[in-house]
């Protein structure tokens, strides 16, 4: 009697592919949860920066509509009127408002409206959190 060999696969290469499986699901599932947390905290820095600087720009304009009465009856005088509004410990929020000439419609223009960065106290972190 001739026996016919079986093939077939042995249990071990499943387990080994269910294994192999399941590592690659953890490892996916671990770098999709830090790349979330990273984006979470970006998101929430720019949410705050985006607060800082519209309360600069209400500020800004609350600025300027204080000095509009006297810039447009002339009795604020021909130079420029400027103002810092803080957004964050390193940028400011720099408003100039100049009077108009005499032929203009207009009793103001606004010369200035930019955010400015002090970097003259910043101290970068550029070094690079490696393991030896």
């Amino acid at each position: 009697m001739k026996r016919n060999p079986v093939y077939s696969t042995h249990i071990g290469a499943a387990s080994v592919l269910l294994i192999f499986l399941v590592l690659s699901l953890i490892s996916f599932a671990a770098l999709t949860l830090v790349n979330s947390r990273a984006d979470y905290v970006l998101s929430k820095k720019m949410y705050e920066r985006s607060v800082s600087y519209y309360k600069a720009c209400h500020e800004a304009n609350g600025f300027i509509a204080e000095n509009e009465p006297g810039l447009r009856n002339g009795s604020h005088g021909k130079g420029d009127i400027k103002r810092s509004i803080p957004l964050s410990q390193f940028q400011t929020l720099d408003v100039c408002i100049r009077p108009s000439s005499e032929d203009s419609e207009n009793s103001y223009e606004i010369a200035e409206w930019k955010v400015v960065t002090h970097t003259d106290d910043v101290i970068l972190d550029e070094s690079l959190p490696v393991l030896k």
